[in-house]
């Protein structure tokens, strides 16, 4: 019987013990105050509230453009820079491309201040190297001499021979 009672006791001492650990008590920090439930109640509602969000988000509608698209749109945008500023469409792309193709941001940057966003974007009030009105020039790269129809200048004004011009 001793065996038994030792069981018994051994049984008791481990339910205590997990009593201990598991109580209910103040001491585990979760208290039952009827004035914390209060702060947890939840209200049930019926209604679904998902559609009223989505009602009232913005939604955007997006065009997707084809590569031929964007380039006849880049196009048109170098164009109307070229003839509303009167420069070259270089000059335009030039531009387009410092304002991330904002043709209003052009707009209204060049018409405030035109030699400021000149100066910005790197472009020149004239050639570098003067364009000569002489019938034959030299090329800058190859240094032959060729007729004036055959030459053609970078932005900077220096002029290049067809065959040059082609490789760069």
């Amino acid at each position: 019987m001793d065996s038994e009672e030792e069981l018994d006791m051994q049984d008791a001492a481990a339910e205590s013990a997990e009593d201990d650990f598991y109580s209910g008590g103040e001491e585990d920090g979760f208290d039952s105050d009827d004035a914390d439930v209060a702060d947890y109640e939840f209200i049930d509602n019926d209604s679904d509230d998902s559609d009223d969000l989505v009602s009232h988000r913005h939604q955007q509608n997006y065009t997707v453009l084809s590569e031929e698209d964007i380039r006849q749109r880049q196009d048109d945008d170098v164009t109307r820079i070229a003839t509303v500023l009167s420069i070259s469409k270089v000059a335009a792309s030039i531009l387009l491309r410092h304002y991330n193709w904002s043709v209003s941001k052009v707009h209204d940057e060049w018409f405030a201040d035109e030699e400021k966003v000149r100066k910005a974007v790197g472009l020149l009030e004239e050639p570098a190297v003067p364009f000569p009105d002489g019938r034959e020039m030299t090329c800058g790269i190859c240094f032959e001499t060729y007729p004036s129809d055959r030459l053609l200048a970078a932005a900077c004004g220096h002029p290049f021979c067809n065959s040059c011009w082609a490789v760069l």
